[in-house]
């Protein structure tokens, strides 16, 4: 009987671990904002998410992480900010979510083409005229370029790498993985050229990532990393290219790579 007795106690132990173990970590709902804002610049309806930080005070001054593509990317990158606000003793950040409220080609691509629409100046512009005024206001982020921060993933990519040449005035740390770089023969890249010198005495922070096998992608991502390790010297760079991965799969490491970057250098 005692023996019996042990052996169930021992079981129920394992299945508390185990369903421990596979319990999935997310940041209180509490601490989850949502909203929908229909732009005036292009149309778009947008559904906005905002994650506050640990110990979060409404008399705070908190820097800003703005996710594109929030759908796959909000939870994940959320719950990461705030594992690594902990792990490096740093202040929370607010990380807000950009959902799909448009053509997703069409806000994320800086010039039309056959696969996109060319509307990124106006999405940055729906971004910078109507989203951040209203996170300042509304969840007290702080009101500089220096405390806002950008994170997007392949054509998301692109439209972090167009914020940094054409609108470098809206952020201050750019966190741009498996970017299309590519696209309309590297727009991205003449663009920098084209405004180099009115950006490159700036200070920032700019991580660069991307998988192994995104063969197609390394050539402009190469060209993109040189060209700001030769030009622009206030920045604080990195690049990472993750072993064996391709573009999905190298992902989730990038994001990881990028927050750890990103709170290094805050």
């Amino acid at each position: 009987m005692k023996l019996c007795s042990t052996w169930r106690l021992l079981g129920c132990l394992g299945l508390t671990l185990i369903f421990s173990a596979c319990k999935k970590e997310t940041i209180e709902k509490g601490r989850i904002k949502e909203f929908n804002l229909t732009s005036a610049v292009n149309g778009g309806s947008y559904d906005i998410r905002v994650a506050l930080p640990e110990n979060y005070t409404p008399s705070g001054q908190y820097p800003a992480l703005y996710v594109l593509d929030a759908k796959p990317d909000f939870d994940f990158t959320a719950l990461e900010c705030e594992k690594q606000a902990r792990e490096h003793h740093r202040e929370g950040v607010l990380v807000i979510g950009i959902g799909y409220g448009h053509n997703r080609m069409d806000d994320y691509t800086p010039t039309p083409t056959n696969i996109g629409g060319g509307g990124a100046d106006q999405f940055i512009r729906f971004i910078e005229t109507e989203l951040i005024p209203r996170i300042e206001t509304e969840f007290h982020a702080a009101a500089s370029r220096s405390a806002r921060a950008i994170l997007g993933h392949s054509a998301g990519g692109l439209l972090v790498g167009h914020s940094f040449t054409n609108h470098n005035r809206l952020f201050g740390s750019y966190l741009c993985l498996s970017p299309s770089f590519w696209y309309d023969d590297a727009i991205v890249l003449r663009n920098e050229q084209v405004y180099r010198e009115q950006n490159r005495n700036g200070k920032g922070n700019f991580f660069l990532a991307l998988g192994e096998l995104e063969e197609k992608m390394r050539p402009p991502f190469i060209g993109f990393r040189n060209t700001l390790q030769a030009h622009y010297p206030n920045y604080a760079l990195q690049d990472y290219i993750t072993p064996g991965k391709g573009h999905l799969d190298s992902k989730k490491t990038n994001i990881k790579r990028a927050l750890t970057f990103f709170f290094e250098n805050m």
